[in-house]
């Protein structure tokens, strides 16, 4: 953490750089990053190779009590005008919430402040991190830049984000908290083509009025996304049709297929048959691609129409170590 109001150096952590989105990959383009401090030394560092990670989306973080702040880096009339994030990453397997923002410390003289991070498992604590101690000279105003991400496991689904004080017993107590879960991420899906369709159960006129959805969930080390939908035959009679899913890495090769049942339409009428697909995870899972196949005169299952739907997400726009950073509103999970 860097204080932006005194020019002690005691606690300072390099200010990280620009993100660079590399095809659903994730580099860190500052060469070290300072996570912690022990006793004056940096506790974690993490290389430009250490911190590739498949970005999944992100959930944002604002803690306020008299004196102590975390969130944006602006600081108006006592507190944070903009909130700070966690951003969650998966690297090889592992869950890895990052925590980015600014300690704010106002009107504390001589007190200190630290960020904690408590991790959960299915609701139980499992572990918990610490940030480094910074301290206020003044009654001054005085913020610090702040990035926790020294801590990885396939089993953790929670975190709880705190603002902890240093007390005249030298003790340290919670002054405020944020509890964020990684929910599961939902994309809305639909394919239209001629007399066939997947989508939502309404239909007008020659196709459903609105999408099916695929819901991705994280649990156990593994990636499990499910598809559930409406599959639509419209005057196509004696046509047989099918739900088709390629799972993928995010390097593009391709894990695993699997199919839906088999329907048929009996006449030129519409006929609809629910959808509901989750027959495969895997903890290297990255994206699908949902295809509509139907069975032509030589026996042979063909793709009419395809859609993808992603678990692993890509920023709107490059972020930055200043409060700067723009996240995309579709890719917040809390």
């Amino acid at each position: 953490m860097t204080n932006k109001s005194t020019s002690s150096d005691t606690f300072l952590t390099a200010r990280f750089g620009w993100w660079r989105c590399i095809s659903k990959i994730i580099v860190f383009s500052a060469a070290t990053l300072l996570i912690g401090t022990l006793d004056g030394r940096p506790t974690h560092a993490a290389s430009l190779a250490d911190l590739k990670a498949t970005w999944i989306g992100w959930s944002s973080i604002k803690i306020s009590e008299p004196g102590f702040d975390f969130g944006g880096e602006t600081f108006v009339a006592g507190a944070p005008t903009d909130d700070g994030w966690i951003d969650w990453f998966l690297m090889d397997g592992q869950l890895t919430p990052s925590l980015t923002g600014h300690l704010h410390l106002h009107d504390v003289r001589e007190l200190c402040a630290r960020m904690r991070v408590d991790y959960y498992v299915g609701g139980q604590l499992w572990t918990t991190k610490y940030g480094g101690q910074v301290c206020a000279d003044d009654d001054k105003h005085h913020e610090w830049d702040v990035l926790m991400n020294d801590y990885s496991s396939s089993k953790i689904d929670e975190v709880r984000i705190s603002i902890e004080k240093l007390t005249a017993s030298k003790d340290w107590t919670i002054v405020g908290s944020q509890r964020r879960r990684l929910s599961p991420v939902i994309d809305t899906v639909k394919i239209s083509e001629d007399g066939f369709d997947f989508g939502g159960q309404t239909f007008a006129g020659s196709g459903p009025t609105n999408s099916g959805k695929v819901v991705w969930t994280w649990s156990g080390a593994q990636v499990s996304p499910r598809l559930t939908g409406t599959l639509h035959v419209n005057n196509a009679a004696t046509a047989c049709a099918r739900m088709r899913i390629e799972y993928f890495k995010d390097n593009n090769s391709r894990l695993a297929e699997k199919f839906g049942g088999s329907v048929c339409a009996p006449d030129n009428k519409h006929h609809a048959w629910d959808v509901d697909l989750e027959p495969y995870s895997n903890n290297k899972l990255a994206y699908i691609k949902i295809g509509l196949q139907t069975l032509g005169a030589d026996d042979v299952w063909r793709t009419v129409g395809s859609t993808t739907s992603s678990y692993v997400r890509v920023p709107a726009a490059l972020c930055g170590g200043g409060g700067d950073c723009i996240h995309s509103a579709s890719a917040r999970i809390d």
